[in-house]
Parts: structure tokens; sequence; C-alpha cells
């Protein structure tokens, strides 16, 4: 479906519609051109990755066109969702930006109502968003999507490199095969029990397979965690991406800074970063930032099938588009 819009302005017709065949080479270009800061470049390579591989279920890219060359899009990133033992389809808003020179709240109104149709074709239930402060009204006015979850950046410090015996697997994905891998995450899958995203090991390494950053894992026997190098204000650190159980393990403290511990010491930075909620987990790593030093990472959503919100047993930084 496409949807038409000229305002006297632009002096064009201005079309809005679900794009079939992107080019991310010139996507890429247009969405850091939009962005306007040299802190903010897209990478192609990464853009491909993400909307056609990154989660496992692809992606829907809306898009804006003046005379059939792209001036603006927003992404919806199809995900798996278990509720209460049951499958349901959701997506998550990504990459909304339209160029300078197209802005306004008529273009902005436009790709929402058609991500909207799509949602209601699709017959998508849940939609997520973490909006930078920008986007968080627009999703909030122009999709009703409410607050969720408020994830508190949480710091620690790894208190050494010993070597723990139960730590089973440290290592780079790049390191790994595809078989390695997928065989050293499946005994990790999401049981259909908990509510939240659903990660089989096919779909897992696919995630954690960005050509642009580096991830490793790291096991326990009843523990996995998901890790990546990072660098924020000039301050290298482990950013600890995402822990995921055994189904049906009892998880104890001493696995947690096990893990923590390979993953600092593989990428020789003691300071740790996390971001999430884990019910499988005794505790959460480290301790919450104050929210004058940095505010907490909001998380919206929309139920379509329901006024009321639904339980989430994990949102890990894996479980987004953030990292």
């Amino acid at each position: 479906m496409e949807t038409r819009d000229s305002p006297a302005q632009w002096g064009s017709m201005i079309t809005v519609s679900e794009e079939n065949d992107v080019d991310f080479e010139s996507t890429a270009r247009i969405a850091t051109e939009a962005f306007g800061s040299k802190a903010v470049v897209f990478s192609p390579p990464r853009m491909k990755w993400l909307y056609e591989r990154g989660f496992g279920q692809g992606s829907a890219v809306v898009a804006a066109f003046d005379d059939g060359k792209k001036i603006g899009q927003i992404v919806l990133l199809h995900q798996k969702v278990y509720l209460d033992g049951a499958p349901v389809i959701a997506t998550q808003l990504i990459d909304l930006f339209i160029l300078k020179a197209y802005r306004s709240p008529v273009l902005v109104r436009r790709l929402y109502k058609e991500v909207e149709r799509l949602c209601e074709a699709k017959d998508i239930r849940i939609i997520l968003g973490l909006p930078n402060p920008i986007s968080a009204p627009l999703n909030a006015r122009l999709m009703g999507l409410q607050p969720f979850l408020l994830l508190p950046v949480r710091v620690g410090v790894s208190p050494g490199w010993a070597r723990n015996a139960r730590l089973r697997f440290s290592g780079s994905i790049r390191a790994l095969t595809r078989d390695e891998a997928v065989e050293r995450l499946s005994g990790f899958v999401t049981p259909p029990s908990e509510n939240g995203l659903h990660w089989d090991a096919a779909t897992l390494f696919e995630r954690i397979s960005d050509p642009v950053c580096d991830y490793a894992i790291h096991a326990t026997p009843d523990l996995l965690l998901i890790s990546s190098p990072r660098k924020t204000r000039s301050v290298s650190h482990t950013l600890l991406c995402g822990f995921l159980a055994r189904p049906g393990a009892t998880i104890a403290s001493d696995d947690i800074r096990t893990l923590i511990r390979a993953a600092c010491r593989l990428w020789k930075h003691r300071v740790f970063v996390y971001a999430g909620l884990n019910k499988s987990l005794p505790h959460l790593p480290g301790f919450a930032l104050p929210e004058w030093l940095r505010p907490p990472i909001l998380v919206q959503l929309r139920d379509c099938a329901t006024e009321a919100a639904p339980r989430f047993d994990r949102f890990q930084l894996t479980d987004s588009d953030f990292v």
C-alpha cells in the first residue's frame, strides 16, 4: 500500500510505502546525513545484517520517497516473543530518520500510519521501542507505546583474572565456526515458559554475528554470558550484553562472578557494564548508576491484544538493537 502527500513547499510528490528492495549503501548514507552527528555513522553491512538476519525474523522498512529518491524511513525489526507459554508476533521500532529538508509533522504521521497498517496486516501483537528523547513522544502519541521498563545502567569492577573450575568455555565468537558456536549455545535456548524474546541456538548465533562489533561467549554448566568490548566517553569497558540460563537450572552467584571475570579477562577491561532485567539470576551484576549521572534505558511497549502490560521475565541488551 502506498500513501501520498504533496505539500506545496516540497514542490513534488512524496510517497510512503514498504520498501521491498533496500539499497543499504544509500540508506546508510542518508541515515548518517539525517542524524547530522560526527559520532553517528551508519554501516551498510551492519544495517543489512540487522534488518535481514539480526533477530532471525527479518524486518519491514517503511520508507518515504521524493520522486523515487529515499528521504526517510522507520524500520519494524521483527522478533519472536513468548507470553504464558505461547509464541506471539512482535516487532521493535528502530532507525527513524528523515532528511532535514523534508522534516514535517505531516510526513512523520504518514510514516507511523503505514507502520500501524503493517502491524494490523501482519497480526503483530507486541510493538517495542527503545527510543531516544525525540522518538519517545512520537512512539507514544502516534503508535500508543507506553513506558514498559526502565533499565538502570549498572557498573562494576572485576576483582581479578582468576580462572574458576566451573568455567567451561570463554572465547570470541569469531574464533568459532558456525557449527561450533551453535553447539555451545544449544544448551541455553529460551524455554517456552519464560516470558520475553525467544532465542534458539541458530538465531542467537546470528544475533551475535554483527559484522562491525566483536562478541564473545562464556559459559559454566548452568549459565551463559554474551559480552562485547566497548568504549563510552573514553572509558573502555566490558559490556555484559546478556545472561542466558540453562532451562531448569538454579543459578548460583558464583557463576555470575565467574563469567564476569572471564569476560573482563578476555577483553582486558576490568570495568563492566550491564543493563537489563533477568529473573533467572539471583541478583543483577554491579550497582545502578544514579539517574543524574546516566538516565535508565526506557523500553516502550504496546500490546495490541489488551490494554494490560505483559510480564517479561527477561529483557537485556541482546534483546534490542541497542548493541
